[in-house]
């Protein structure tokens, strides 16, 4: 897999991420927006809404489209926050649509300046957001499809930790590597105080990693975001190696 490639179709990523706020916003009917969410994102049910449509907007600032910013009260009722985040999104799933997938634009990824990369971005923020305000508004959460969770571990491994944790300057304590394993896909993860890398399916065959982390694909998935705990994964070797991934991961997509 190459920086450009993924393994989620685009047109079924555009579906997906229409859905995924449809039940994001179904969620919200009869919720709070001071409710908690257990997440390590720390923020309230309201406070996820708020920031999807951050992100919504920005995704349209990197486009070029001219937007005015839609700017939310200090204290604000939670429809307002989805009535924001339902109008910014249909702007952009309308962009989305009226583009070729490798059709060039600014992102933040050095491997691809493409249309496709937002759309990625876009499908796992929301998804991962969409889990976040089911469980806050006390909704049991719908699942995640085991193709798409794989989809979502290989972005948030090679996108934010292997590029955004040192581009922000973030380095390991201490020289470790950890093999992941979800589905038929495979990485090794390695970091040390000198950076971070990872490899993939095949080039992780022989490896002999300082602990192991796996299992069902959507729950790794979000394991990685910080949703769910250490039991809801397969975990082997150092435990150690693994908390600081689990670390580092958390300060890469915070």
């Amino acid at each position: 897999m190459n920086g450009t490639e993924v393994s989620l179709d685009y047109g079924r990523m555009l579906d997906l991420l229409g859905i995924e706020a449809q039940l994001l916003t179904a969620a919200t009917h009869d919720a709070h927006a001071d409710a908690p969410v257990w997440s390590a994102s720390g923020r309230t049910l309201g406070e996820s809404v708020r920031h999807l449509g951050d992100l919504c907007e920005d995704t349209l600032a990197w486009f070029g489209v001219a937007a005015p910013r839609w700017e939310l009260p200090e204290r604000f009722e939670l429809r307002e926050a989805t009535s924001r985040f339902a109008v910014r999104l249909a702007d952009l799933l309308a962009e989305f649509g009226a583009r070729p997938p490798h059709d060039r634009c600014p992102t933040w990824w050095p491997e691809d300046h493409t249309v496709r990369f937002w759309l990625r971005r876009m499908l796992h923020a929301t998804t991962v957001h969409r889990v976040d305000v089911q469980t806050g508004a006390g909704v049991s959460p719908t699942p995640i499809d085991p193709d798409v969770a794989i989809d979502g571990i290989d972005e948030v491994l090679r996108v934010w930790f292997g590029h955004r944790l040192p581009a922000l300057g973030i380095t390991a304590t201490r020289q470790c590597s950890v093999g992941v394993h979800a589905g038929d896909r495979n990485w090794l993860v390695t970091a040390d105080p000198s950076g971070a890398a990872v490899l993939s399916s095949p080039d992780v065959a022989t490896a002999t990693p300082d602990a192991v982390v796996g299992g069902d694909a959507p729950a790794v998935y979000l394991w990685m975001w910080g949703r769910l705990p250490n039991r809801a994964v397969e975990t082997s070797g150092d435990p150690d190696a693994i908390a600081q991934l689990w670390g580092l991961l958390q300060l890469a997509t915070r």
